[in-house]
């Protein structure tokens, strides 16, 4: 529904935005059963925690998908595989899981969402300097505990870095 519905929504369509309505509504329904994992871990921790401005909830949660299906797919491979096939992408596994995050990311960039903390504004120096905490905040979250993927804080700490500079997620 998302992929379908979000861009249109976004331009004013009404029936679309009708269609989101339903489709945030079970998303809701569903994290509420289901928990959520380290996308809203991070969010949680860093929309407020740098002075260079506030990163909406939303906006980071967008910003940080891509980075942790790349991270969770050791672990979460067939999941993914299963959302990029729902929504007409096909290939090997690997394929299918790159052809979602590329996805995710042209959606983002047509709603203005930018790809990385950097990009958001956030201070370079700042960012080094608060990392570290953020990343152990992070993996002390609530949601952490439901990502597929086990994470430490040093891996909290590469991957907020990811995010930051936008390189790969190769580890």
């Amino acid at each position: 529904m998302v992929v379908e519905y979000l861009l249109k929504s976004y331009k004013g369509d009404k029936d679309a935005r009708e269609q989101m309505h339903y489709a945030q509504c079970l998303a809701g329904m569903a994290f509420t059963n289901a928990l959520l994992g380290i996308v809203h871990s991070m969010a949680h921790k860093t929309g407020a925690a740098f002075s260079t401005g506030h990163i909406p909830h939303g906006c980071a949660n967008a910003i940080y998908l891509p980075y942790v299906i790349k991270f969770n797919k050791k672990c979460a491979m067939d999941r993914y595989v299963d959302i990029a096939k729902s929504i007409g992408i096909d290939g090997t596994d690997e394929e299918c899981v790159n052809a979602l995050c590329n996805k995710i990311d042209e959606i983002n960039a047509k709603l203005g969402i930018p790809r990385t903390l950097k990009e958001c504004g956030v201070d370079e120096s700042e960012f080094k300097q608060k990392v570290s905490n953020i990343a152990k905040l992070a993996v002390e979250d609530a949601c952490t505990g439901s990502n597929p993927r086990p994470i430490t804080p040093e891996e909290m700490e590469r991957l907020l870095t990811c995010v930051y500079y936008g390189n790969d997620v190769d580890f």
